[in-house]
């Protein structure tokens, strides 16, 4: 029998001989086992920097490298180059567990072709190959990529390769490469430090009498009665006149979308037959609990979800029946909904684009903002942040497009990421969040759920992971669920049985909720007169009693770094 030491060097032998012979002589050594703790991990904050602009010079390497050291230099922004085709130098990483979450990033350069996809992959323990990070790159600048993973089983040996994707010849040139470690406590602290930034507040409540004079020992009760942060669900034709399912629906969420009732198919099922009666009732229950409502969708790429009538019309009466689309849909509700998602899916499909042209969605964008200019008009994607295996929806892929539309005049405000997660990889999910926060502009999960192919403990266990995650990410704005409810299920996964029973998704939602909100704080005014507490952001009332007296206020904390100050007389 071989000995640990024997057997690890005879599993990176077969793996750095793979690596070279399919990627040349230009492997790159990294960590070799047996490195002090200090070394693999010098403090546990996370670096949410990234970048979307090529660049003419590559930044310094995150966190100095990580845990990446190369082989002919301690110097992380380093060059490696090949010139083999398909496959770059490689980072050769010994004794990766999985109770470790690894951010990945670089910067890349290209030469024989002037951009191309390139994925970063790791192939651990040689058991196959994974999608780590991706980034469209240049031959005229450098690119920054971003990623990360987690392990399913410790590795002793792994091999991370750059690959372009559509495996053309050209050369990849790799620099300032970091691999960072963060154990699962220091992410958890990540996600709570910017909880404390982002979405608390600290408030002081100052109790005085007419005259001025600070109140001592007043008892000071303040209870929390809307949350600032959207978290809704999907809403089908179901909720109406069903008053269990209103009541469960209002008592969590301050946020809806319609699943199918705003969409083309559903409105105008043949030409001219406008449909508006299910969504009128559904606009009306939500404005009803002053619930916000997203528009979802004024338009979808995919050819399976146009209506049929629409599929025949010639190029002319297909322009005009859109125009009349818009017209109807928004002037019905301006005002209405606080979002439209415009064209959706256009990274994947692109019906209205091959019949009118590739000017079509940013005439589209343009429309709509003159038909409703106080609706902020998002893009809409799925698998952004859920995979890095779909080369149709990459996060520059993304970028990109949205920087098109707005260069052709499009008024185009909000980032719309579906969440249709199988088992999230939630590093790679916030590198991807990181690169769209660069455009500053809000970022919505629009339609969260966990796909069914997984048990229900399975499922509570990942969304709980994309909930946190999205939640405590600086940049999101909103979570929409994709859970609503018919008697015959939910799309891929239902928070509740018909009869509103709890399934394991709904009992995290609801613990969730009641996690994100300020419990009854209550306690004495101090020697200043003065009570302080943090608070999540949102509504509040304020009760003061003092002797037999006794007062009442409202206020609400509003983002801010200082503290917010109230005063109450009594």
């Amino acid at each position: 029998m071989r000995s640990g030491s024997s057997a690890l060097k005879h599993a990176m032998l077969f793996l750095v001989s793979w690596m070279v012979a399919q990627c040349g002589n230009e492997l790159v050594a990294a960590v070799p086992p047996g490195q002090s703790p200090s070394f693999r991990q010098k403090n546990g904050w996370y670096d949410y920097s990234a970048y979307t602009d090529c660049r003419g010079q590559p930044e310094p390497a995150q966190y100095n490298g990580g845990i990446l050291r190369y082989s002919n230099s301690d110097d992380p922004t380093g060059y490696k180059t090949t010139e083999t085709g398909v496959l770059s130098p490689a980072f050769v990483v010994y004794d990766l567990n999985k109770t470790t979450m690894y951010t990945f990033s670089g910067w890349i350069k290209l030469e024989g072709s002037s951009s191309a996809l390139v994925t970063a992959r790791l192939a651990p323990d040689n058991s196959g190959t994974r999608c780590i990070g991706t980034v469209l790159a240049r031959s005229d600048c450098w690119s920054f990529l971003k990623g990360g993973f987690t392990l399913d089983w410790p590795t002793q040996t792994s091999v991370i390769f750059f690959q372009n994707a559509d495996r053309t010849p050209m050369k990849i040139t790799v620099a300032s490469g970091s691999l960072q470690p963060f154990t699962m406590d220091q992410w958890s602290m990540h996600q709570k430090d910017t909880i404390r930034k982002r979405r608390k507040r600290m408030a002081t409540i100052h109790v005085a009498d007419p005259h001025g004079t600070r109140v001592v020992g007043a008892t000071v009760s303040v209870q929390q009665t809307a949350k600032d942060f959207p978290f809704g669900s999907a809403i089908a034709s179901t909720i109406l006149g069903n008053d269990a399912y209103q009541k469960w629906f209002v008592d969590r969420f301050n946020a809806a979308v319609f699943e199918d009732e705003l969409k083309w198919y559903s409105t105008e099922p043949a030409s001219g037959l406008l449909r508006f009666d299910v969504p009128d009732q559904m606009l009306a229950f939500v404005r009803s609990h002053r619930v916000m409502v997203r528009g979802h969708n004024i338009f979808w790429e995919n050819q399976d979800a146009t209506p049929r009538w629409v599929k025949g019309l010639s190029p002319e009466d297909l322009r005009s029946a859109v125009n009349t689309r818009i017209q109807s849909l928004m002037t019905r509700y301006r005002g209405e909904f606080a979002h439209w998602d415009v064209n959706n899916e256009m990274l994947h499909y692109n019906f209205y684009e091959q019949r009118l042209g590739p000017n079509a969605t940013a005439d589209f964008f343009s429309v709509a903002q003159d038909a409703d200019p106080l609706a902020t008009l998002f893009m809409n994607e799925y698998n952004v942040v859920e995979t890095c295996d779909d080369v149709s929806s990459s996060v520059d892929a993304y970028v990109a497009r949205l920087k098109d539309l707005r260069a052709a005049g499009a008024v185009l405000e909000g980032i719309g990421l579906e969440g249709h997660f199988s088992k999230p990889n939630i590093p790679y999910m916030r590198a991807v969040l990181d690169k769209l926060a660069t455009l500053n502009l809000p970022i919505w999960f629009t339609e969260v759920d966990i796909n069914n192919k997984f048990d229900a403990q399975t499922q509570a266990v990942y969304l709980e992971q994309v909930l946190r995650e999205a939640y405590a990410h600086p940049a999101v704005s909103g979570v929409m669920l994709w859970t609503a409810l018919h008697q015959g299920g939910c799309y891929q996964m239902c928070l509740t049985d018909w009869n509103l029973n709890n399934l394991p998704v709904g009992d995290v939602v609801d613990r969730l909720l009641q996690e994100w909100q300020t419990g009854q704080a209550t306690g004495p005014s101090d020697a200043h007169g003065a009570y302080s507490f943090s608070g999540y952001l949102g509504e509040y009332v304020v009760t003061v009693n003092y002797g037999n007296t006794s007062a009442q206020s409202t206020f609400s904390l509003s983002p801010g770094d200082e503290t917010r100050h109230i005063t109450v007389q009594i």
